[in-house]
């Protein structure tokens, strides 16, 4: 099967990852070339896109609408281009001859000050603005103090904040449409970075009640999550095409662990896991208990639920973290996997990373290297989803003899290098090396390019070798880069060192 794919970006969790998880059950993902798509604040050529989706002629379509029509998530939030001009460009979704599996995102307020990744005035105004954002959802839903309080952003920068955001929404809209015309097999609505109290959840939360009256349920998903969406919409491509859909239960070892709502999302967890399901073709097993689900189902998602406070291996790496949270997850995974369940591992206690002493207790038996998948990056929505794509993927190769034993042991290597060694062990370590802000995003100069790096190898090769997690897989020498010139994400390559597993 060859599935087209239209990438948010050019990040790894955009481009290369959702390649990964088609490769475990045996298909193909083909994108564009470099210089056609978006690469940091470089915008991608929607021209030149259009031609490649028309010439492709895939079995399925996989694209991020905002790559298409403007360039790219972060131009979107960027560029000037008005709704027609975009809707030009979105014409080429009808010269698909397959099916087109689409997703947007609702643009998100960030609570920082840093313009990395939006208009200029962000480094200047970016909290205020996020503040601001809050109080007019809450004026909306009734609260009168936040209608009484004064705007400490200047009128012209909200001014142009809202233009954006109604643009986008406006184009949000329009895709409904789409999809319920039968032009989008499916579109997923993604909420990007969000809070409970944000004007893009308001904006959310308008198109999921559009979708309802639209009866399009069928059709159109909403949850939170942004950059897992190409894997999940993959995984849904693959259920479609050979009609295989697993039936999923979800377990949790902290009774009330699926009813938090984790840091950047809107809703509580279970919501959003509940609708991240059905958008990569599983169907939702509801009622099985959390430690042992019943027989009618294919596979498990196992989930580390959010824990309280303010960590985050991002912007506020903690010392240690929890035991107890830790201990019960790993002991549910391996009851699990010992009553002869297969088994997939979503890592939502804090944001940006995973759990090191969650990882370190199931590599130490060799627990880890016999899950089905497993994820813990960025948002709990970005987890979720990309751990059910996996798990989708490996079901849907065993049940049609495609499965790739190979490229399934390299993506679960994959993920716990990027999710853990990098992110909530190496990373934190090399920024403080570097003395680097972790609440922004940090920028590394040319000049500075190959030493970060080599530190940054260093740092992944000694984590990895005392992990021992997945073993015959290492970090292929000299693979190590920085996508985007900057430490918060980093590519590499693997090498088989032909060890016995």
């Amino acid at each position: 099967m060859r599935i087209a794919l239209l990438p948010l970006d050019d990040r790894p969790v955009c481009r290369t990852l959702p390649a990964q998880v088609a490769a475990v059950a045996g298909a193909r993902v083909e994108v564009p070339p470099a210089a056609a798509l978006p690469a940091g604040r470089r915008p991608g050529d929607p021209g030149r896109l259009a031609d490649w989706l028309a010439a492709s002629d895939p079995d399925a379509a996989v694209v991020a609408l905002e790559t298409l029509g403007l360039g790219g998530l972060i131009a979107s939030r960027t560029r000037d281009d008005d709704v027609a001009t975009v809707l030009t460009r979105w014409t080429a979704l009808r010269a698909v001859r397959g099916p087109v599996y689409a997703a947007t995102v609702v643009q998100r307020t960030p609570d920082a000050d840093d313009a990395g990744e939006e208009p200029g005035y962000w480094a200047t105004y970016g909290r205020a603005l996020h503040a601001y954002s809050a109080d007019l959802h809450r004026a909306l839903d009734g609260d009168p103090a936040a209608a009484r309080r004064p705007a400490t952003v200047p009128a012209e920068i909200r001014r142009d904040f809202l233009r954006r955001r109604q643009r986008n929404h406006v184009l949000n809209q329009i895709a409904l449409g789409l999809a319920v015309d039968g032009v989008l097999d499916t579109l997923v609505v993604g909420a990007d970075d969000t809070a409970v109290h944000a004007v893009g959840t308001a904006e959310w939360r308008w198109l999921r009640t559009w979708a309802g009256w639209l009866e399009a349920a069928d059709r159109v998903l909403a949850h939170p999550g942004a950059d897992e969406i190409g894997s999940v919409l993959v995984a849904r491509a693959l259920t479609a095409a050979t009609g295989h859909r697993p039936r999923v239960a979800v377990a949790c070892a902290e009774p009330d662990g699926l009813d938090r709502t984790a840091r950047y999302e809107p809703v509580p967890l279970a919501a959003g896991l509940a609708s991240q399901a059905v958008a990569t073709g599983a169907i939702l097993v509801t009622g099985a208990a959390s430690g042992v689900p019943s027989d009618e189902v294919d596979a498990v998602l196992v989930v580390h639920p959010p824990q309280p406070g303010p960590a985050d291996w991002a912007t506020a790496p903690p010392a240690d973290t929890d035991p107890v949270p830790a201990a019960r997850t790993g002991a549910l995974v391996r009851r699990l996997l010992d009553a002869g369940h297969t088994v997939a591992l979503a890592d939502c206690a804090l944001g940006n990373g995973a759990d090191p002493r969650l990882v370190t207790d199931l590599a130490a038996d060799g627990t880890y290297s016999r899950l089905a998948g497993f994820a813990g990056w960025n948002t709990a929505g970005n987890t979720v989803g990309s751990a059910l794509a996996v798990l989708v993927a490996h079901q849907v190769g065993r049940a049609t003899g495609r499965f790739d034993p190979a490229a399934h042991r390299r993506l679960l290597a994959h993920r716990l290098l990027d999710d853990h060694v990098w992110m909530s062990y190496a990373r934190p370590l090399l920024r403080r090396e570097l003395g680097t802000d972790p609440t922004r995003h940090d920028h590394v100069p040319a000049d500075r390019t190959a030493p970060v790096t080599a530190r940054v190898a260093e740092l992944l090769d000694q984590r990895w070798r005392a992990l021992r997690a997945v073993p015959g897989i290492d970090l292929a020498a000299g693979s190590v880069r920085l996508p985007w010139n900057r430490t918060y994400e980093i590519d590499f390559s693997l090498e088989d060192t032909g060890d016995q597993p």
